[in-house]
């Protein structure tokens, strides 16, 4: 990025703020952001090393019953109708298997194994299940959200990105690499459909070889967080050799992953995984009564993505989240990693 952002200073405390916390830290593969944060009013005790206050560890992983991952929160759109793209035929499913109405079988089995993967409208989260096959279509006669939910279908296409088993199927073809497909890219709006492998690498490994596979392919690789780009600036599908990589799935080394370091100002700076949302990060930090100086409009957008464009979590006296970021680690088309924590080169990435 050529933009200048010189790093914004945190407002100072009010009176009902008791201390400052420098938080958030991301990057393309994982990074730092220097972010003010505040105990909030309220908040009672502190948190000694090791309590066994419920409220004072720092959980890992998913909250119990709420699905956060980014991929879980997607676009419920289709690709061109079955009409347009060459799909396989499937076989008949059994009576009363499924919404396969009028004989629409090919809607609702998107490999033709006979199982239904569509057809199911989920009304928690107001799309349709099985995002990762399926999406929202609208075809006469349809009487209910689930007969709506197709198969996102996309034509068979030898010898490009978008037909590559390797990335469709990275698990059972035996692709040199570790990571979950998650269908086609697609973005928040429903707007921008594309045949684009969405695939999600799970760690340092797994992203170097997925590079150096699509290098020697000659596939263009694109970056994605939460999706809600409009346009096509990821992409806008009409490049075949094109693959989009997502960090939803990534697992970071060490202390990327998370940490909380204290500063010599007494403030706090945390080290965060670019690939977790912004809920990711406030179930370690809220427990110990801190948050971020500037909020997003949901919790579900990636910190690799809120820091990578001027997205989302801005306010009139703490800036963007970008502006605090201190450190990135990246990773380079050609798979070497770079530590970038100076300010002459951090305008650049963020």
């Amino acid at each position: 990025k050529t933009r200048n952002s010189a790093r914004a200073s945190p407002p100072e405390p009010s009176s009902k703020m008791s201390r400052a916390l420098r938080i958030l830290a991301v990057g393309l593969c994982v990074g730092v952001v220097d972010a003010a944060v505040a105990e909030s009013a309220g908040a009672t005790g502190q948190c000694t090393p090791g309590s066994s206050d419920a409220s004072c560890r720092a959980r890992g992983g998913q909250a119990e019953g709420v699905d956060l991952m980014q991929r879980k929160i997607m676009a419920s759109a289709v690709l061109p109708d079955a009409d347009d793209v060459e799909v396989a035929a499937s076989a008949a499913q059994p009576e009363g298997a499924g919404v396969g109405i009028l004989g629409r079988t090919p809607d609702y089995d998107c490999d033709g194994d006979g199982v239904q993967d569509c057809g199911k409208w989920d009304y928690r989260m107001s799309m349709c299940m099985n995002q990762a096959k399926c999406g929202y279509k609208y075809k006469f006669p349809d009487v209910t959200l689930d007969h709506a939910c197709r198969c996102r279908k996309c034509p068979s296409l030898p010898g490009t990105a978008f037909g590559d088993p390797m990335l469709k199927q990275p698990e059972e073809a035996g692709a040199p690499f570790s990571a979950m497909n998650w269908g086609v890219f697609k973005n928040w709006g429903d707007h921008m459909n594309t045949c684009a492998p969405w695939v999600m690498p799970r760690d340092d490994a797994a992203l170097q070889n997925l590079l150096t596979y699509a290098r020697g392919k000659g596939y263009k690789v694109r970056i994605s967080g939460a999706g809600h780009s409009a346009g096509g600036i990821v992409t806008d599908g009409k490049n075949q050799q094109v693959l989009v990589i997502s960090l939803a799935e990534y697992t970071a080394p060490g202390e990327w992953e998370f940490a909380l370091k204290d500063m010599p100002d007494g403030s706090k700076r945390a080290t965060v995984n670019a690939g977790w949302t912004q809920f990711h990060l406030y179930e370690r930090i809220r427990p110990l009564g801190f948050f971020q100086p500037a909020q997003t409009a949901g919790y579900f957008f990636s910190l690799g993505g809120i820091v990578a464009s001027s997205v989302h979590g801005g306010s009139y006296l703490g800036g963007f989240n970008h502006a605090y970021v201190t450190r990135f680690r990246v990773m380079l088309f050609d798979g070497s990693i770079k530590i970038v924590d100076t300010e002459e080169e951090l305008r650049f990435w963020r």
